[in-house]
């Protein structure tokens, strides 16, 4: 009968949060003794259903700063034996108030997370590797931010009014897999991402997204990414890490991208498809088709070097295009600013042209290998371009092929009119303000003065 009693009073004890507080203490204070880790739980709960309930949940990093922190956590336990070899394996996990603040230190090469992980791997219990699982993880509230202070820029991500749900989320050793069934989260350059589903994965050479849908305001985007890297790679991000990224579908703004790449204008709307791989500062788009909701259709491939350079990595842009059908006006919306201010702003007289051929431009010069249709005539020219951040008194020299083409109206001169040419050129200027050019070969058709002439030669 004592015995009964005395279970019975043992039972009831466990059911008190103030006992189930004091359990949960002496566990994180066995964890931190043995794992020289630094966790503390202000309370601790467990239900009659074997569901644990955690409040103000704080892990500090090896510097004594937040690693983690989290306002409520219910889960339950799937296998309490493996518990206590190492192995953390739970049913549906609900955080609220989540704060995860991975950083990379001065210094040193691996995250305070890696770190924190690595404490656990002794090598002797289950498979050797910290073991995390959970079948299902629901975060509220949260906050994720990712720093790197070896970096003249450290900030990597940071995500607040984070909510999500993670299926079959996996810690083993470094690596992390999931499948994001659905996220939202406010990035903090100004992008508020309205759903993000993907399966992930993440380990130290790799970050995977496959079957990537991601949503915001303005924008969708369908397909796969992935970077690679050597972890000493993310101290020069710009130059070393690789991306490959496939995109199948994408309808999206100006305005979104913005936040990530100033300059370009907000407020154009395109559709995208292409195979886009390399570093952020040599970057190529294969197979590349781009359309707006006007006028505007690209085609082809195209490297871009330097988009995030520093003074010294000046831009380029190299492309072999199938078609360029535009005009100036929203070709110009459309391109960064580094480029839109390249083009002469005569191009505006030529009206709606359709383009194939070949385009190298840096900030200082253009070369150009194409040929052109447009609402004045037909043109073909293998032209190089110099002093071009002064497009409308550029320096040239190559060769035009004009086929019926209004001159006259392109120069704003009424005495001139269409003209059939093929010649070579030296000068410079676009607009008969700068006009200063010799030239040299067949005019085959020409109207001058209302009068036709035919087989000049100059």
């Amino acid at each position: 009968m004592f015995l009964l009693l005395l279970l019975l009073a043992l039972g009831i004890a466990l059911t008190l949060p103030s006992v189930q507080t004091r359990i949960g203490q002496r566990l994180t204070e066995w964890l931190n003794e043995t794992y020289k880790t630094d966790i503390q739980v202000g309370q601790v709960s467990v239900t009659s259903f074997g569901v644990v309930k955690l409040k103000q949940v704080l892990v500090r990093d090896h510097k004594k700063d937040t690693l983690i922190y989290a306002r409520r956590i219910n889960t339950n336990i799937l296998d309490i034996k493996r518990l206590i070899d190492g192995d953390l394996l739970f049913g549906d996990v609900s955080i609220d108030g989540l704060l995860l603040d991975m950083k990379t230190y001065k210094g040193e090469k691996d995250t305070n997370l890696d770190v924190f992980i690595a404490a656990f791997d002794d090598g002797k219990p289950s498979s050797g590797k910290f073991l995390f699982q959970a079948d299902e993880i629901t975060l509220t509230r949260s906050h994720f931010i990712l720093t790197d202070y070896n970096r003249e820029v450290p900030k990597d991500a940071d995500f607040s009014k984070l909510n999500a749900v993670f299926e079959n989320f996996e810690i083993h050793g470094p690596n992390v897999t999931t499948d994001i069934d659905r996220m939202s989260f406010l990035d903090h350059r100004g992008l508020f991402v309205r759903n993000l589903e993907s399966k992930f994965s993440y380990t130290k050479k790799q970050i995977l997204l496959r079957n990537v849908d991601l949503i915001t305001a303005h924008s969708l985007f369908k397909g796969n990414v992935a970077l690679n890297y050597k972890r000493e790679d993310f101290s020069d991000f710009n130059n070393k890490v690789n991306f490959n990224i496939l995109v199948d579908q994408a309808s999206l703004s100006t305005s979104d991208v913005w936040y990530f790449y100033k300059e370009i204008g907000r407020g154009q709307n395109f559709t995208l498809k292409s195979h886009i791989t390399g570093t952020l500062n040599n970057l190529t788009a294969r197979k590349l088709n781009l359309t707006d909701s006007k006028c505007t259709h690209i085609a082809g491939d195209v490297n871009f070097k330097n988009l995030f350079g520093k003074a010294h990595q000046p831009f380029e842009m190299k492309g072999t295009f199938k078609k360029v059908m535009s005009d100036y006006e929203h070709l110009v919306k459309l391109l960064p600013n580094v480029l839109g201010s390249k083009l002469p702003t005569s191009l505006k007289k030529i009206g709606l042209f359709n383009m194939h051929g070949q385009v190298d431009v840096t900030v200082q010069k253009l070369i150009t290998n194409f040929y052109m249709t447009t609402a004045l005539g037909n043109v073909e020219s293998s032209l190089q371009m110099y002093d071009i951040d002064n497009i409308d008194n550029a320096k040239y020299k190559g060769n035009i092929i004009l086929e019926t083409f209004d001159l006259g109206n392109f120069l704003g001169k009424k005495d001139l009119g269409k003209v059939s040419l093929n010649i070579d050129v030296d000068g410079q200027g676009f607009i008969q303000k700068y006009l200063n050019t010799t030239f040299s070969g067949d005019i085959y058709r020409l109207q001058y003065n209302g009068y036709n002439y035919s087989k000049v030669i100059v």
